[in-house]
């Protein structure tokens, strides 16, 4: 399932994906919709180039259909997120910790100029979503990007409050 999400930000492009390659905009994040950051697992920073993996667990509720054949507690993953801070770009990897053999998902950030002047930014995540459980894949997969977009938003949407002057 192909996902996309574009959200404008009153934050400048290269503070706003600047944040996303410091860990300190991760951690003690309070869970949002069905998602809950768990932890930063790693982060590596080479100037114009930075590495992060940040764990998460899905804590929404799942039919019981989907149940019989995924354990809601096994819903955890690390993202890997590779940010290229010059071409203002990340590329993103789902590794799941449980069944990586039933799910893969990957996709982009993209932090452009808004219209509006160089002090605001349009936030734009795209991304595939494939769930290969017979049956209910398609129904997984819908959960998912439905507690993933909502996640997102709120995660753009405390840019400003991360990157205002102390």
């Amino acid at each position: 399932m192909k996902f996309s999400i574009g959200q404008n930000v009153a934050v400048a492009p290269d503070a706003a994906v600047a944040a996303y390659a410091n860990p300190a905009f991760y951690e003690n994040r309070a869970p949002s919709g069905d998602i809950t950051l768990v932890e930063v697992v790693s982060h590596e920073d080479k100037g114009t180039q930075a590495r992060l993996e940040v764990r998460y667990q899905f804590t929404g509720s799942v039919s019981s259909a989907v149940r019989a054949v995924i354990d809601p507690a096994k819903m955890s993953w690390v993202t890997r997120t590779d940010i290229d801070k010059a071409q203002r770009r990340t590329t993103f990897t789902v590794l799941p910790d449980y069944y990586p053999d039933r799910l893969d998902c990957n996709g982009t950030f993209t932090f452009a100029e808004a219209a509006s002047g160089p002090g605001a930014t349009v936030v734009t995540i795209a991304g595939d979503l494939r769930v290969h459980v017979f049956l209910v894949g398609r129904t997984v997969e819908q959960i998912i990007v439905t507690g993933l977009r909502n996640y997102l938003e709120a995660e753009i949407s405390t840019l400003p409050g991360f990157t205002a002057p102390a």
